[in-house]
């Protein structure tokens, strides 16, 4: 669940690099078990966490975007990762080409606590489970989302209510419109292609 894996462009860009030089998943799990590869402090978490790297990357079925989170310039590699989670998490696309494409679209560069809750609003009007999620867990999808914008360049903080029009890294956008996926663009101030 989204609320508990965050954003992990760190242990993102680690396991990419597992996985592109061949090891696989399974590997992956047990490499980070066996050896702490994310020098966690405890040691609980290690294995959720390295499934949900390949989950990501399974979701995402691009090595050109593995590739660029695994090895990228940091910008490049926070868009992939966004990318990543928008290919494994409905909420994540659903926010970013609802919210931010739009936003971006009408160049209105306010994003404030009111829009997040009002996109809120409309989730639990349109899906049962997002009204009956607990406050809490409302909470922290807004939390996350918001970490994501910020990890992204999008917002300068967590208290920013002025979105950042971004310049999507030209590798990145390439590989998302390699896997045919115009519709993403939007979300990272990029005009969808025709």
């Amino acid at each position: 669940m989204i609320t508990r894996e965050q954003w992990l462009l760190r242990e993102m860009r680690i396991v990419a690099n597992m996985r592109l030089s061949g090891m696989a998943a399974e590997g992956v799990v047990e490499k980070a078990k066996a050896e702490n590869i994310f020098q966690y402090r405890t040691e609980r978490s290690l294995g959720s966490i390295a499934r949900t790297c390949n989950k990501r990357i399974a979701a995402v079925d691009s090595e050109a975007i593995v590739r660029i989170a695994a090895n990228g310039l940091p910008d490049a590699a926070a868009q992939a990762n966004l990318y990543m989670m928008m290919c494994t998490y409905q909420i994540v696309r659903n926010f970013m080409l609802t919210e931010i494409a739009r936003h971006y679209a009408e160049l209105d560069f306010s994003f404030t606590k009111s829009d997040m809750n009002a996109y809120f609003t409309r989730l639990e009007a349109e899906y049962d489970n997002m009204a009956a999620s607990p406050e809490s867990t409302t909470a922290k999808l807004k939390q996350v989302l918001k970490k994501c914008l910020v990890e992204c360049g999008m917002l300068s903080g967590p208290r920013s209510e002025e979105l950042i029009p971004i310049c999507i890294d030209s590798e990145v956008k390439d590989a998302i419109e390699a896997k045919g996926d115009f519709a993403a663009l939007p979300a990272f101030n990029c005009r969808e292609a025709i």
